[in-house]
């Protein structure tokens, strides 16, 4: 059985983008289970970043390759910009952050006695550096992704 070349770059690039998922769970893992040591966590974000990097490389989602699957003169729809929701809840946001500031300045503010307050300020602040990326993905990003 003999394996042609399309097939040898697609086994590598699946293979690529398995090996990418398998270091996303490692480092979950390292950073959950290691939250106490810091060098298990530094591997685990370490992972997380060749994660990253090997899934993006791997190319298992790329467009040009749906777009030739769907055919040439069959481009797939692509939106042009952020959409309405996207907007509202990147505004939404706003109030947000400064109402989680509030409590974790009021909670210094009395000796900070309680972690409440800073978990939901680190929540919040995760939430909109992921929105507000993705929403500056959609507005620069190029007109191809």
């Amino acid at each position: 059985m003999s394996v042609t070349a399309s097939q040898n770059v697609t086994r590598k690039r699946y293979g690529l983008y398995v090996l990418a998922i398998l270091l996303l769970l490692l480092g979950g893992v390292g950073i959950y289970v290691g939250s106490h040591s810091y060098p298990i966590r530094v591997l685990g974000l370490v992972a997380l970043t060749a994660s990253v990097y090997l899934a993006r490389i791997s190319r298992v989602h790329d467009r040009s390759d749906l777009s030739e699957a769907r055919g040439r003169g069959k481009d797939l729809k692509t939106a042009k910009g952020p959409g309405r929701l996207l907007w509202i809840v990147s505004l939404a946001l706003v109030p947000l952050l400064g109402a989680a500031y509030f409590l974790l300045h009021l909670d210094a503010v009395n000796g900070g006695h309680e972690a409440w307050p800073a978990d939901v300020f680190a929540g919040v602040v995760l939430a909109c550096a992921i929105v507000w990326g993705y929403l500056a993905v959609k507005i620069f990003g190029s007109p191809n992704s």
